[in-house]
């Protein structure tokens, strides 16, 4: 207990002690009824002792808000190798074989977004995810063998790739010049509506772009246009693994009249981009609306 000369008890702010007694206070992630998936949103210090899993594999999954990055640094380690203990710790999410961001649209590769640990000595590394999601994927049979792991967020002022938990509000997603894609993930069905767009607008000579409002074109892929952002959905992480609803490119400042409806388990908003300079001069960018779906057939629209 703090007493009351501790330097904690004299912040006026209230909000400053609360922020520092998470990281004093350990968490533990308890099985239960032998489920051991947990899914946290705060930062803090969470902790595992296993009960006896056996060959069960457990997962961490940790999401901050969309424009943070999560921060792993383990406290302390005990994962047998010889009884056939393991930990990894994964750039992103991973489930039933797919991850979020796709390998297509990840900065990094693949073999480098994982690394798997066993042993008594903890990991010295501090571990930072490229967007606003991580993952600890472990498997410790020997009961009473586990960690303790300190997870901090760090801002992210130019987030690419990201899972929203509360979809609210209007969201822009954009690339910042990056030479890859991005993308919007949310386990919800959904209704999305386009506010507004200026994607693959660029004119036929090398790095200019259009002045003027184009529209919003479909089948933009069918047209030859490179850059463009699709609406898709599906029951797995993979944004590049689910089904297209439709693309869209052009510029329109003014909201299309009917939101696309996906009542899938997984929506995704993909912004694709592939020209080689328009990145330099020019950043695609949509600006979006979410709405969860209660009840598909009331949802009027294009549904999918």
């Amino acid at each position: 207990m703090v007493s009351s000369a501790s330097p904690i008890a004299q912040f006026d702010d209230p909000r400053i002690e609360e922020d520092l007694n998470q990281f004093e206070i350990i968490q533990p992630l308890e099985v239960d009824e032998g489920q051991c998936i947990f899914v946290k949103s705060e930062e803090g210090i969470y902790s595992f002792s296993s009960p006896g899993t056996g060959d069960q594999v457990c997962g961490l999954y940790i999401i901050a808000e969309p424009d943070k990055e999560v921060e792993f640094e383990f406290q302390s380690f005990d994962i047998s190798c010889s009884k056939g203990g393991l930990i990894s710790v994964i750039d992103g999410w991973e489930l039933n074989g797919q991850f979020f961001p796709s390998p297509r649209d990840h900065p990094l590769p693949e073999e480098k977004r994982y690394t798997e640990f066993c042993g008594k000595t903890k990991p010295r590394k501090v571990f930072r995810s490229s967007q606003n999601v991580g993952l600890l994927e472990f498997r410790v049979p020997a009961k009473g063998q586990g960690f303790t792991v300190l997870v901090r967020f760090h801002s992210n002022p130019k987030p690419c790739n990201a899972v929203l938990q509360d979809p609210q509000g209007t969201y822009t997603l954009r690339n910042y010049g990056r030479q890859s894609n991005c993308s919007i993930s949310v386990i919800f069905p959904l209704s999305v509506q386009i506010l507004a767009t200026s994607v693959g607008v660029q004119s036929g000579w090398p790095q200019k772009t259009m002045d003027f409002e184009t529209g919003l074109l479909s089948k933009c892929r069918k047209r030859g246009i490179n850059d463009y952002v699709e609406i898709r959905g599906g029951d797995g992480l993979d944004p590049n693994l689910m089904k297209t609803a439709i693309d869209y490119c052009g510029m329109k400042s003014q909201p299309i009249n009917h939101p696309v409806t996906v009542a899938c388990g997984n929506t995704a908003v993909r912004l694709l981009f592939e020209q080689s300079q328009a990145s330099f001069y020019f950043w695609p960018k949509i600006l979006l609306i979410f709405t969860i779906l209660t009840t598909v057939a009331n949802v009027y629209g294009k549904d999918f």
